[in-house]
């Protein structure tokens, strides 16, 4: 009995985490206040505290249990004794992940652990707030807000919590910074944060009292500059906008301020109440109130006034949500020039000289030198050249180098200065070997799963590192093998003009596009609605312009899907029609139309009809077309790769 406890205390010694023998304390924080939205990426912060020896290693990410062959997030850790750090890491999740769990790692050996704060998945159609506020409490009842959405979720966060890297924002809708010092946040997080802005999101700055404070990190982006802090003795304007009569007396304490680049959407007595600049899809809010203090605080009206702010956050159109299909994504990545197979007439013409050499001609020449007896030697020597040399030709047209394909689409506003772009990169191997491929730090990466259903893998390479830039390490390859990636980021716009017009009959655009690339600009394209029309061609420098009809546009209803018979609608006019936009007809025989169709495929999923899911004709037409390349950075260890690539450039024209 007691050599039975005594083994028992020495396996519970034995199993207590090493943080605390070695005097390293390990903590993690996941998502937004745990919420997450796969396959979005996902932040997450990693502290850790060091009271013993000096510690080298990495930390390590489990985004899944070791048997699934989830994707493996790494960061390397220098902690000197006393050190206390926070690492910041994007992950990739699927759906209903819970903890993650977190490992630092010293010469291959696990030293801590721990799980970090349980998270929750918020569907693509629900409004995800991120509010930064001292009062928790006062903001709470915007998750019962969801604008034009089907939903509402709020998490609270500190400045410490907003990322660095700009994807990592994007299941962000709405962002509210409340009565919170901004002038801490670095560089990084505020360009990070206006990427986000140009790609839809919606930022709200709050005033009163703290509004100075709360407005000095983002001073650059707000639709006015900040003054002084006022007090006003109404606030009439506040109940003519929202209908509901105040049920509070003044003095209000409201902070002052000029509009400098955006509008005034409320004001009194000359002071501005809610300003809102536009920047690209996104809005950037100044309410020169305090939420959580009068008038505003238990007034019905304030609901009405976030409703106004939450109904902006735009809508995503069909091809702005990402791969949602994988196995059309690894096809187009794998659809390489010089490597796909022989044609029919190309095996038959073989076929046909490998059954004349070894059969009649062989006998002919036999019978000719009257040595028939060596056709035991002849026809087995035959069928060992002919596998010779079909062995060789097959070696030799894969190729020697490896070959790095990145297909992107880059999808924003025209007015804005980057897009949010997704790539999709296809890593060829011509024989077995171990790559890494380097992206750059404002970059996040998830391995595509191969075949239908499941769309984020892993397995065949150790980790996704993130330090100074984003490396895949160690990505294992077959022969003739594509190694299919994923890489988002917020990328330059390229020079590309397009404006569009409103008729003075309201019943047609004026839409003018002039392309100031140094590349062609193909198979361009203006999608109205559910309606599309070809531009053609742009060369470099080249300006084209065209009338589209809204008539029909708006009366048009979305074509069903005919995989899906039972009521879905085929909201995506690219899908529906993609001739124009491939510039054939004949695209699964065309090898450039190919990959492009399955590139267009990869981001839709027999997703049912969404009316807002296209922008209204009348308020913004959509610019599409492909440029040879890609902007995506992305640097395989492979010496001579060869390179390739295009992008499938999708640009919102607000209609003025």
């Amino acid at each position: 009995m007691y050599l039975t406890f005594l083994l028992s205390r020495l396996l519970f010694t034995l199993l207590l985490p090493l943080a605390q023998r070695d005097g390293l304390t390990l903590g993690a924080q996941a998502g937004f206040d745990g919420y997450y939205e796969a396959p979005l990426a996902t932040p997450v912060i990693v502290t850790a505290r060091n009271d013993g020896p000096s510690f080298e290693g990495e930390i390590r990410v489990l985004s899944g249990s070791a048997n699934t062959g989830a994707p493996v997030y790494t960061a390397p850790l220098s902690l000197p004794t006393g050190a206390d750090k926070r690492v910041p890491l994007v992950v990739y999740l699927t759906p209903f992940s819970g903890a993650l769990t977190v490992q630092l790692i010293s010469e291959g050996q696990v030293v801590a652990e721990v799980n970090s704060n349980r998270m929750s998945s918020v569907g693509r159609d629900d409004l995800l707030y991120g509010i930064v506020t001292p009062a928790a409490g006062g903001l709470a009842f915007l998750e019962t807000i969801p604008g034009s959405r089907s939903d509402a979720t709020a998490a609270f966060l500190t400045l410490e919590d907003l990322p660095e890297v700009s994807s990592a924002w994007d299941a962000l809708d709405v962002l509210v910074l409340d009565d919170t010092d901004t002038s801490r946040l670095t560089a990084g997080q505020v360009d990070a944060m206006r990427a986000w802005i140009e790609s839809g999101g919606q930022l709200v700055v709050t005033g009163g009292p703290g509004g100075p404070k709360t407005a000095a990190g983002v001073a650059e982006l707000l639709p006015a500059t900040v003054e002084a802090v006022e007090s006003l003795a109404a606030l009439d304007a506040l109940s003519e906008f929202t209908g509901i009569p105040l049920v509070s007396e003044g003095p209000f304490v409201i902070t002052s301020s000029s509009l400098n680049e955006g509008e005034a959407l409320i004001a009194q007595d000359g002071l501005h109440i809610l300003s809102r600049r536009d920047i690209g899809r996104g809005s950037i809010f100044f309410l020169a109130l305090d939420p959580n203090a009068a008038p505003l605080a238990g007034w019905a009206g304030s609901e009405e006034l976030w409703a106004t702010i939450a109904t902006n956050a735009p809508e995503l159109p069909p091809w702005g949500w990402g791969v949602q299909e994988p196995y059309a994504a690894s096809q187009a990545v794998s659809y390489i020039p010089g490597l796909s197979l022989p044609s029919a007439w190309q095996l038959i013409l073989f076929l046909l000289a490998y059954i004349l050499i070894i059969g009649p001609l062989n006998f002919i020449v036999l019978r000719r030198i009257n040595r028939r007896e060596l056709a035991w030697i002849t026809i087995p020597a035959l069928v060992i050249l002919f596998s010779a040399i079909t062995f060789f030709t097959g070696f030799r047209a894969r190729g020697n180098n490896a070959t790095l394909n990145v297909m992107s689409v880059a999808f924003g506003s025209a007015e804005a200065e980057r897009l949010r772009t997704q790539s999709l990169i296809g890593l060829f191997s011509p024989r077995r070997a171990t790559y890494d491929l380097t992206l750059p730090y404002d970059s996040s990466a998830f391995p595509i799963q191969q075949g239908f259903g499941t769309l984020i893998g892993g397995g065949n390479f150790d980790a996704i590192e993130r330090a100074s830039e984003v490396v895949a390490r160690g990505i294992r390859t077959d022969t003739s093998e594509v190694a299919t990636f994923v890489a988002n980021a917020h990328l330059p716009r390229p020079p590309i003009d397009a404006t569009a017009t409103l008729s003075a009959s309201g019943d047609q655009v004026e839409v003018t596009v002039r392309n100031g690339t140094a590349e062609t600009l193909e198979d361009a394209v203006i999608v109205f609605g559910q309606e599309q029309t070809s531009l053609g061609d742009l060369a470099p420098g080249e300006e084209k312009s065209l009338s589209v009809p809204l008539r029909a546009a708006i009366s048009s209803s979305p074509t069903p899907d005919p995989m899906f018979p039972g009521g879905y609608i085929n909201p995506n006019p690219l899908i529906t029609d993609p001739s124009l936009i491939l510039g054939t007809y004949d695209y699964f025989s065309d090898p450039v139309a190919y990959p492009r169709w399955q590139l267009i495929q990869s981001h839709y999923w027999g997703e049912s009809f969404d009316p807002g899911a296209l922008p209204d004709p009348r308020e913004a037409v959509t610019l599409g077309g492909w440029l040879a390349g890609s902007a995506q950075e992305a640097t395989p260890s492979a010496e001579n790769t060869a390179r390739m690539g295009t992008t499938l450039l999708l640009l919102e024209i607000p209609v003025r």
